[in-house]
C-alpha cells in the first residue's frame, strides 16, 4: 500500500512539472497579453451572457485572426474561465482568442446554447475594428460539450434578421465533443461503461425532451453529424481512445461523414485517454502533442 501511495505522488508531481513546463514554454514571463474580461455580448432578460478577450497588440493596420473558445461541463456547469491557459496560448500566437459563457441546461435546453454561440461569433463580427480583428477569419475550439457547440457552428450557419451578419466559423478544432446526440445511439455506444446513467441524464436535461420517434428529429437537428455540407470548413478532432463519457465511435463517425463530404479532416486519437486529463505523464505529453499539432492546424487556416 505504501508503495502505491508512493507512485501516485511520484505521478502526481511529473504531472505538476509537465503543467509547469507548458506553461512557462507557452505563456512566457515576457509576452504582453491584453485581457478585456467580462463583456456582455447578450442580454435575455435577467441573464447577461459574457465574454473575456486576450490578444496580444498588433502592429497598427494589421488584422489579426480569431479563434472562439467555448468551454465543456455537459451543457450545464463550467465557465470560460476554464479556457484561460489555452487562451492566452493562442494570444500569444497571434490570435484574438474569444473566451465565451452560455446558458445552461436543464434550466434552458438546445437550441439555446447553439443560439448563444452564434450571437458570440455575430458580436466578433460586429466588432472587429475595435480590436483588429479579421471577420473572414474565425476559428472555435472546444472542450466536450463545448467541441459540440462549435462543430456546430462550423456545419450550421444563421444570420440575425438586421444586416445579415453570419454565425458561420472558417475551421474547428473539435476536443472530445459529442456529435451524434441520439440517445439510443449514444447508449449503444457506451455499452456498459460506468457513465452511461450521467451521459442519458446530461442528454436529456440538455434536449429538455424525451426520445422517441417523434422526437428523433430534433435530437438529429441538435447532432452536427447531420448538417455535413460540402462547403463546411476544416476539422481537427482529438479524443481519447478510452473514453467512457463521449465514446470514441462518436468522433470516427463523425470524421468519416466529413470526408465522404470532402472535407478535410485531422482525426488523432489519443491511445490510453479518457474523457478527464487525470491521468499519467506519458498520456498527458500524448495529449499535448495532438493540440500543438491542432495550433499548427489554425495556422494553417487562418493565418494563410
Amino acid at each position: 500500500m505504501s508503495e502505491n501511495r508512493e507512485l501516485r505522488k511520484i505521478s502526481r508531481f511529473l504531472r505538476t512539472i509537465f503543467a509547469a513546463h507548458i506553461t512557462i514554454l507557452w505563456i512566457g514571463c515576457d509576452q504582453n497579453i491584453v485581457t478585456k474580461s467580462d463583456i456582455v455580448y447578450q442580454s435575455i432578460g435577467d441573464v447577461e451572457l459574457s465574454l473575456d478577450l486576450y490578444f496580444s497588440e498588433p502592429p497598427a493596420d494589421t488584422l489579426q485572426p480569431a479563434i472562439l473558445l467555448v468551454h465543456g461541463g455537459g451543457w450545464r456547469k463550467g465557465n470560460k474561465k476554464d479556457m484561460e491557459q489555452v487562451a492566452m496560448m493562442l494570444a500569444k500566437r497571434g490570435y484574438v482568442a474569444i473566451s465565451v459563457n452560455y446558458r445552461f441546461a436543464p434550466d434552458w435546453p438546445f437550441p439555446a446554447q447553439l443560439e448563444d454561440v452564434q450571437t458570440a461569433v455575430r458580436w466578433v463580427r460586429t466588432h472587429a475594428d475595435e480590436y483588429n480583428i479579421d471577420t473572414t477569419k474565425i476559428g472555435g475550439l472546444g472542450v466536450s460539450a463545448g467541441a459540440h457547440l462549435v462543430s456546430l457552428l462550423g456545419v450550421v450557419d444563421s444570420t440575425n434578421l438586421k444586416d445579415q451578419i453570419s454565425s458561420k466559423i472558417q475551421c474547428v478544432v473539435d476536443l472530445a465533443g459529442p456529435t451524434d446526440l441520439r440517445l439510443s445511439i449514444c447508449l449503444d455506444q457506451l455499452g456498459n461503461s460506468p457513465h452511461s446513467e450521467q451521459a442519458e441524464t446530461w442528454l436529456l436535461d440538455f434536449m429538455g425532451i424525451p426520445y422517441n420517434k417523434s422526437t428523433e428529429n430534433q435530437w438529429r437537428d441538435a447532432s452536427p453529424r447531420f448538417h455535413i455540407s460540402a462547403d463546411d470548413p476544416p476539422f481537427f478532432i482529438i479524443h481519447g481512445a478510452e473514453d467512457q463519457l463521449v465514446p470514441i465511435p462518436q468522433s470516427k463517425d463523425f470524421a468519416q461523414a466529413l470526408r465522404k463530404k470532402g472535407i478535410e479532416v485531422d482525426l488523432r486519437i489519443i491511445k490510453g485517454l479518457e474523457h478527464s486529463l487525470d491521468t499519467n505523464f506519458i498520456i498527458l505529453y500524448r495529449f499535448w502533442r495532438s493540440v500543438r499539432a491542432s495550433f499548427r492546424f489554425l495556422d494553417k487556416h487562418l493565418k494563410s
